[in-house]
């Protein structure tokens, strides 16, 4: 019996190894977050769709293993009024923040995505440019 508990553990270890043994420890993680106000006008509602697009075509690996992580955030809500004040931000914005094992690093602010909001293709290419950037 004690033969069986052993090798019962033994290939219990095998099938379900430990991910400390093929993770660094410094697991990096990018958020694209999307502040927006309560009342959503036809422009704010259009950079969010720009935003899910261009990601969504991008960089859907990255979203599918969580390496990236993109959230819309109301920032009028009382539990996230703290954002402006951490991001130093009055209108709606477009965050990069980076974490390694879950604590943020660094972050940027995309303050020209009104400057490109009617415009697509250079929409997109402003955020490829800065996530690609800000991922290096």
């Amino acid at each position: 019996m004690k033969n069986f508990l052993i090798y019962f553990f033994i290939l219990l270890f095998l099938y379900f190894p430990s991910r400390s043994l093929y993770c660094s420890g410094n697991e990096t993680q990018v958020d694209v977050l999307y502040f927006h106000a309560t009342t959503r006008c036809h422009g704010c509602l259009t950079i969010e769709d720009y935003i899910k697009n261009t990601l969504n075509t991008q960089y859907m690996e990255k979203l599918a293993d969580s390496s990236l992580i993109f959230k819309s955030i109301d920032f009028q809500q009382s539990e996230n009024e703290h954002f402006q004040d951490d991001y130093k931000f009055d209108v709606q914005t477009l965050i990069l923040s980076k974490k390694i094992d879950g604590k943020e690093v660094m972050w940027k602010n995309l303050d020209k995505i009104w400057e490109y909001s009617s415009d697509y293709q250079k929409f997109r290419k402003y955020i490829i440019d800065e996530i690609n950037a800000f991922i290096k």
